[in-house]
C-alpha cells in the first residue's frame, strides 16, 4: 500500500502478450507462496496492471493497490527482483482487503492517533511477509527491523514500514499470524502501543481536545536541531495528552508512565519552545507536562484549571426528560439499594466523575460499598486486606495480580481505592477470573464442570434484547464477517456470563456486608440498556431497586435525550 490520492488517474500501460503471460505466471506465483507465508488464502485472485509513471507521481511511490478496484496498478519502470518485492507488498494489501475489509487505504495525511497506528499494523503486516518470503535472496530486506526513529531519514515511513513491522512480528512471535489477523477486529488504537511492540500498552484519555500521539510527539521533536537527537527517549512512557483552545491561546496536558519520563519530555520541550523563540510556558508535576500559551494570565489560569479541574457536567435525567443539578442526581440515586456507573476505561473525566458520585452519595449515607469490575471477585480477601490498611499499595496491586488481570493504567483508579480506603468504604471485586472466561471462550460455557457452573452461578442466555444487540454489535465490528457461528456464540456466553457473574458478585457482597447502598462501576456496555448488569442485579434482588448513570465524555446532549440508554446521563466536558 502506498499512499496515493484515490481520483488519481492514470493510463493502463498495455504489455506485449508475452511480458502480459509472465507478469500473470509471476502473479499467481506469488499468490501461492504468500498464502503458504501468510496463512490464508486469496478469495479470488488479484489482478496486477503495469503503468507509465506520470510526471507529477508520489515520489518514492513503485506501486499501490486501488482499493475501489481492487486492483494492484505497478509502475513500469520498476523492473526484476525489486518489482518481485514490491508486488508481493501490494498483494498482501490485496489478500488483508479481501479478509478484513480496509479502509482508508489512499489518503495522504492521518487525521489521527489511532489512523497511524492502524496504518502500522497494515504496512508491518505486509512488510513482515516481505521479509519471510524474500530474506533469502534479498537478505538486506530483513534490515527493517533494525529500524530506529531517531536515525531516520524520513521518519513517517520508519514508522509505518519499519516500527510497524517490528510491533507485527512481535504479535506473530506470541501468537501467530491468527493473533495478527484478530487485530483486525480489534486495532491497535495508539501509535504508542506499536513503539512499544510486546508490551501491553494503555492510554489514558485525559478529557475532549486534540491529541498529538507518541508519533506525533516524535515528529515533533525530530523537525527541530536543539531536540532531535532524542526526540525518541524524551518521549517515552507517554500515556496520553489533550490540547484545547481559548481563542487564539492553547493548553496542552501530557501524560507519561512515572514522573522520570515526564522530567525528560519537559526539558525536551522546553528547549524546543526556546529554540523556536517561543514564550510559551512549560511546566512539570508528578507525572504530567503542561503547555501554556495564552495572551494574558487570566486566560492561562482558566486554561490549566480546564486541564486539570473537575470535569464541567451536564446531567439529564431520562425520568424528567430534561436536565437536572448534580444535587438532584445524587437525591435521586440516594433512594437505590444498587446504583451502577457506567464508564469508558481510559477516560479520567469518567472516574473523576464516578468519585463525585461515590462522594456524594457517602456524605448522604456512610455504610455504601463500591464493586469494581476491574478485580476479579477470587482475589476479595486482597482487597479487604488493603482496605482495611494492612497491606502497601504495591503489595495489593501485586497480590491481586492488577497489571496482568486488568492492565489500565493504575492512576485511572487510584482516587476511588484510595478514597474506599480512606473511610473504609468496602470494596468488592466483581469480576469473572480470567481462567473461566477463557475457558468459555475457547470451549463455550456448556463444556464447564458442574463446580465451574455453581461458581459462575445462574446464567439468563434466552434475554432477547440482549442477544439482539450483541449480535449486531458483532455485525459492526471490523473484520467480524470472517468469524464462524460457534465463535460468535461462544463470544455472547462470555459477555453474559461476565455480566450474570458481576450481577451476583454485587448483590452478594451487599447482601454478606449488610450494606444499604452499592455503586456498581463498570465499562457503559455492561450497564446501559439495562439488560447487562442492572437487570440481572434487579431480578437477584427481589423488591430492590436499581438506577443506572451512563457516563459520556464531549457527545451531542440533544442525540443522548433522544436514547438515553440509562436513567440518568452524565455528559462530561
Amino acid at each position: 500500500m502506498r499512499r496515493l490520492l484515490p481520483l488519481l488517474l492514470v493510463p493502463v500501460f498495455v504489455l506485449a502478450a508475452e511480458e502480459k503471460t509472465d507478469l500473470t505466471k509471476q502473479v499467481a506465483d506469488l499468490q501461492t507462496q504468500i498464502e503458504k507465508v501468510r496463512g490464508l488464502k486469496f478469495k479470488k485472485p488479484v489482478v496486477v496492471n503495469t503503468i507509465p509513471r506520470a510526471k507529477d507521481a508520489p515520489a518514492g511511490v513503485n506501486a499501490y493497490y486501488d482499493v475501489r478496484k481492487k486492483e494492484v496498478f505497478l509502475y513500469d519502470d520498476i523492473k526484476g527482483n525489486y518489482a518481485k518485492g514490491v508486488l508481493i507488498h501490494e498483494l498482501v494489501h490485496a489478500l488483508q482487503d479481501q479478509h478484513f475489509n480496509l479502509k482508508n487505504l489512499h489518503q495522504a495525511t492521518f487525521g489521527s492517533d489511532a489512523e497511524r497506528a492502524v496504518a502500522a499494523l497494515i504496512e508491518g503486516d505486509a512488510m513482515l511477509v516481505s521479509i519471510e518470503l524474500l530474506q533469502k535472496e534479498q537478505p538486506f530486506i530483513a534490515k527493517m527491523l533494525d529500524t530506529k526513529l531517531d536515525k531516520a531519514k524520513n521518519l513517517q515511513n520508519a514508522f509505518f514500514y519499519g516500527i510497524g513491522t517490528k510491533w507485527v512480528k512481535a504479535t506473530k512471535d506470541k501468537g501467530g499470524w491468527e493473533a495478527v489477523n484478530r487485530r483486525y477486529q480489534f486495532p491497535p488504537t495508539t501509535t504508542a502501543a506499536i513503539l512499544n511492540p510486546g508490551q501491553f500498552i494503555t492510554p489514558v484519555k485525559l478529557g475532549p481536545g486534540r491529541t498529538m500521539g507518541a508519533y506525533g510527539l516524535i515528529e515533533m521533536l525530530s523537525n527541530n536541531k536543539a531536540t532531535a537527537a532524542r526526540c525518541v527517549e524524551a518521549t517515552a512512557g507517554w500515556r496520553g495528552d489533550r490540547m484545547i483552545r481559548e481563542g487564539d491561546s492553547t493548553g496542552w496536558a501530557v501524560a507519561f508512565s512515572n514522573p522520570e519520563q515526564a522530567t525528560k519530555f519537559h526539558a525536551a520541550l522546553s528547549d524546543l519552545r526556546a529554540a523556536q523563540g517561543s514564550k510559551a510556558k512549560v511546566s512539570v508535576t508528578g507525572s504530567r507536562v503542561h503547555e501554556i500559551d495564552a495572551s494574558d494570565e487570566r486566560t492561562a489560569r482558566h486554561l490549566r484549571e480546564r486541564l486539570d479541574g473537575k470535569p464541567v457536567v451536564t446531567i439529564y435525567s431520562a425520568a424528567d426528560k430534561k436536565e437536572i443539578p448534580f444535587g438532584t442526581l445524587i437525591d435521586r440515586l440516594v433512594t437505590a439499594d444498587v446504583v451502577c456507573v457506567g464508564e469508558t476505561h481510559d477516560s479520567v473525566m469518567d472516574h473523576h466523575i464516578q468519585l463525585m458520585i461515590i462522594k456524594g452519595l457517602y456524605a448522604q449515607d456512610e455504610n455504601l460499598g463500591v464493586g469494581m469490575e476491574m478485580f476479579q471477585r477470587p482475589f476479595q480477601k486482597t482487597l479487604d486486606r488493603y482496605i482495611s490498611g494492612a497491606v502497601t499499595e504495591d503489595t495489593f496491586l501485586e497480590d491481586s495480580d492488577y497489571q496482568k488481570r486488568w492492565g489500565y493504567d493504575w492512576s485511572l483508579y487510584r482516587p476511588i481505592v484510595d478514597f474506599c480506603r480512606r473511610n473504609r468504604v468496602a470494596l468488592a471485586g466483581l469480576n469473572l477470573s480470567d481462567e473461566l472466561r477463557s475457558r468459555i471462550s475457547k470451549e463455550g460455557y456448556e463444556k464447564l464442570t458442574a463446580d465451574e457452573k455453581k461458581l459462575v452461578g445462574n446464567v439468563d442466555f434466552a434475554v432477547k434484547a440482549h442477544r439482539e444487540y450483541h449480535f449486531d454489535s458483532l455485525g459492526s465490528m471490523h473484520g467480524h464477517g470472517k468469524m464462524d457461528k460457534s465463535m460468535q456464540e461462544r463470544m455472547y456466553q462470555v459477555m453474559t456470563t461476565w455480566d450474570e457473574y458481576m450481577a451476583d458478585s454485587a448483590v452478594k457482597f451487599f447482601q454478606e456486608r449488610q450494606l444499604r447502598r452499592m455503586v456498581v462501576l463498570a465499562g457503559n456496555g455492561h450497564i446501559e440498556r439495562y439488560f447487562g448488569i442492572p437487570d440481572r442485579a434487579k431480578k437477584r434482588l427481589a423488591a430492590g431497586k436499581v438506577l443506572t448513570v451512563r457516563v459520556m465524555t464531549g457527545s451531542d446532549l440533544e442525540k443522548i435525550k433522544e436514547q438515553p440508554h440509562a436513567d440518568f446521563v452524565v455528559l462530561a466536558r
